[in-house]
């Protein structure tokens, strides 16, 4: 290096302290404008109430907890906070607070296994550290503890969220078993007598609490009282699947079509009513001769269950529906090379038909036109259901929209049973609408 031509610092140019950054605030400034928020719902507002458990000598309280729970619960991220009240502190060692959380799996095809999901230890209080420190050497008749649950966690290279408190059993072979489980461990360590350290007893309280991340969806359900109208002025709110009705071999019939609308978003709050359009399109002859000649238009709209061609007798009666839309849980275990999965209806859909009456058709072959039968419908989760759809580790838990269409006498007609399936996901909460108030609080 060259230190003769270096410059000194007397040639190097003089530079000016830098502002302090700008100080922000959630509050609007002159001339800006709230682009979007998320509110949080009223149900969703941090409970206040104390969950408390008693075991022998000593008592756990945990903060933060609805009223009248019988079983702590937990969100993203939460803190777990609250006191452990001990009697007879004097004989006490040392405290110690663990988390714990596994997901344990089990498949007929190759066995179980446990992914550790959290092990975090705290220890509350030690007096082996108290007594290096020069502190109180006696355990306190009360000690406070907090703990925050971690977001993520690690299997096989890769990281997933934590998984809500899950279980799901299929016992019927090929049997899957999926359950993730949340825990609290307080270990207690006391002397047997004050002036013999030796075999100390050690004493567990286990408290299981289940973790509830929250997860809202991402765009409402826009409110249509009539579809057609809809999807030709907001086409971009409707998904659409289209599946051709498959036919037996050498059978020469012409092309019907199987069309499904859902609103776009496909994220859906549990509690959310999923509205849903069906249309057959094709030759009219062709519906027909699928719905074995049936008035098109007509059709029971109780529920799916019962929905069947209006021109029922005692034999249409008993037969299949003509439809069935429902939701569907799919749950999936990868283990040593082997898949398996199971699925479960979460929901049967109501169906009425749409004007107008296709059932009058024209006299011959050679007149059929091209024509279509419509109808529409809703479907909404189980109340049952508290969990949304999630992917952890060799668990995979998706959710469906389904719609099945069974001929009349299937076993004789020339179309063959068809089902379409489109892919959504299931959340906690439904997507929320921002009003004048709360926009106002936010900015407070």
């Amino acid at each position: 290096m060259d230190y003769e031509n270096s410059p000194s610092s007397s040639e190097l140019p003089s530079y000016s302290p830098s502002s302090p950054s700008p100080s922000y605030t959630c509050q609007l400034g002159s001339g800006e404008r709230l682009l979007e928020h998320t509110p949080q719902s009223h149900s969703s507002q941090n409970p206040t109430s104390l969950f408390i458990k008693k075991a022998g000598r000593s008592t756990v309280i945990l903060n933060g907890q609805e009223d009248g729970a019988t079983m702590p619960a937990y969100g993203r991220q939460a803190i777990i906070s609250g006191n452990l009240l001990l009697e007879q502190s004097e004989s006490i060692i040392e405290v110690v607070l663990k988390v714990k959380a596994k997901l344990d799996t089990t498949i007929s095809e190759a066995g179980g296994t446990s992914i550790r999901l959290v092990d975090d230890s705290y220890t509350l209080w030690s007096q082996s550290l108290s007594s290096s420190t020069g502190q109180k050497t006696t355990c306190p008749d009360q000690v406070h503890f907090s703990a925050r649950l971690p977001i993520t966690f690690q299997h096989s290279g890769k990281t997933y969220p934590l998984p809500p408190s899950y279980s799901a059993s299929y016992f019927a072979i090929p049997s899957l078993i999926v359950r993730s489980s949340y825990t609290l461990h307080f270990i207690i360590t006391r002397i047997r007598h004050r002036k013999l350290d030796l075999w100390p007893k050690t004493k567990q309280i286990l408290i299981p609490f289940s973790y509830c991340p929250k997860t809202r969806a991402n765009r409402p359900i826009i409110p249509s009282p009539c579809f057609f109208s809809s999807v030709k002025t907001s086409p971009e709110e409707w998904h659409q699947a289209i599946s051709p009705l498959k036919t037996r071999p050498n059978a020469k019939m012409d092309p019907l079509y199987c069309h499904l609308f859902v609103p776009a978003g496909r994220i859906y709050g549990l509690a959310d009513t999923i509205p849903f359009h069906v249309q057959l399109s094709g030759n009219i002859c062709a519906l027909q001769d699928l719905c074995c000649g049936a008035e098109l238009g007509r059709v029971m709209s109780v529920d799916s269950d019962t929905t069947v061609v209006s021109n029922s007798s005692k034999r249409a009666q008993t037969s299949p529906p003509l439809l069935r839309v429902s939701l569907l849980r799919q749950v999936s275990v990868s283990m040593r090379s082997v898949n398996s999965w199971k699925n479960t209806a979460m929901g049967q859909a109501t169906l009425w038909p749409i004007p107008p009456d296709l059932g009058s058709c024209c006299s011959s072959t050679a007149q059929c036109r091209e024509g279509h039968v419509d109808w529409e419908g809703e479907v909404q989760c189980n109340k049952d259901i508290t969990v949304g759809a999630f992917e952890a580790g060799n668990v995979n838990v998706k959710d469906f929209i389904t719609l099945v269409l069974t001929p009349p006498q299937p076993y004789k007609s020339p179309w063959l049973q068809l089902q379409v399936t489109i892919p959504i996901r299931l959340v906690t909460d439904s997507f929320a609408e921002v009003t004048g108030l709360e926009v106002g609080l936010a900015q407070s």
